[in-house]
């Protein structure tokens, strides 16, 4: 009950006025066929489908609301109901057998009744002809059906479909809001700061917490910046030691790589920025004040640069361990010579 009740809390903290918006389309009958929910990770948009789809399957709604709690709901939020179809991406892609099972499911009439909802997360992963095969759909539902089509980026979407869609941008939530979501996952204070940089999705951020990951992440990285700063080759050491156990897979190398970056940033910014800036390393701000003194803006923005040109490499599917290790030998070239 209380991951139902937490569906509906974050579909109505995130996004109160499209949930408004939605109650009185579905009142006066007015839904269309299908939606495009666009808008930043942490913007509520799957939260506001799930809303969607258990205020139509709800049994016991109460002034327009779902009640959450009732056998419907339940298997909504479980994923279990037959007649309400969630497609996510299957790693980084929604992939082809996805596809087939989506398109098999287009052609069929509700399990239970009439109705039909489907959500379909990551929607500008798809490749061209995935999307298209939505297109037949979209041109000519069949029945009572609904889809709800998510995307962090309409611009990777094809045209042909969003214009078959009606289109929802979802408002971003304040940093504020974000803040108190994060501290409900359960993320430490003293992490909020340079959490806000790599994500606003409180969801993320509770898969970075479990087994302590996050934590480990940080205090390895912070270990790894410390010494390539100085410079010292003791951190082309530690990325084999620290940094590569962390990197299980491209979604925590990019965050390994962006913390990575963070770092060269808190250095840049000590350097040129006033004493208004908060460094995302803030609990070390006093020894990134003695670094960043070593060196000029210059020098800085080279090994930023550096450290953004192993971002495109690693979206290159060039080995993670191979970028950071030269990465760091670069860093450490650069600053030595500006020492010297």
């Amino acid at each position: 009950m209380q991951i139902k009740n937490e569906v509906l809390k974050n579909a109505e903290q995130r996004q109160p006025v499209l949930v408004q918006h939605f109650q009185n389309v579905i009142k006066h009958r007015e839904l269309a066929h299908a939606y495009l929910f666009a808008g930043p990770s942490g913007s509520g948009k799957a939260e506001l489908a799930m809303w969607i789809a258990m205020r139509l399957f709800c049994i016991n709604v109460q002034d327009g609301e779902p009640c959450g709690v009732c056998e419907e709901c339940q298997r909504i939020t479980a994923h279990e109901h037959p007649d309400v179809v969630i497609v996510e991406p299957d790693g980084n892609a929604i992939k082809v057998d996805q596809v087939r099972f989506l398109k098999a499911e287009f052609s069929k009439s509700g399990v239970e009744g009439s109705r039909k909802v489907f959500i379909v997360a990551g929607t500008e992963t798809m490749t061209a002809s995935a999307a298209n095969s939505l297109l037949k759909f979209l041109e000519e539902p069949a029945g009572d059906m609904t889809a709800l089509l998510l995307t962090t980026n309409p611009q990777l979407v094809l045209p042909t479909v969003i214009s078959r869609t009606q289109v929802i941008e979802m408002q971003p939530l304040s940093e504020d809001q974000v803040r108190v979501q994060f501290s409900r996952v359960g993320l430490p204070a003293d992490l909020i700061g340079l959490t806000l940089q790599l994500t606003h999705d409180p969801n993320e951020v509770a898969d970075w917490l479990v087994d302590d990951w996050l934590q480990q992440a940080v205090a390895s990285v912070w270990q790894w910046f410390s010494q390539v700063a100085k410079p010292d080759l003791n951190a082309f050491v530690l990325v084999s030691t620290t940094l590569v156990p962390l990197a299980k897979d491209r979604p925590h190398q990019r965050l390994l790589l962006d913390m990575m970056l963070s770092g060269f940033r808190d250095l840049l910014m000590t350097n040129v920025a006033d004493k208004k800036f908060t460094p995302r390393f803030a609990k070390h701000d006093k020894e990134l004040a003695i670094l960043a003194s070593q060196y000029n803006e210059t020098n800085l923005l080279e090994i930023t640069d550096l450290g953004l040109q192993s971002k495109q490499l690693l979206e290159r599917n060039v080995n993670f361990q191979n970028i950071a290790e030269s990465l760091t030998l670069q860093v450490i070239d650069r600053l030595s010579e500006a020492i010297t």
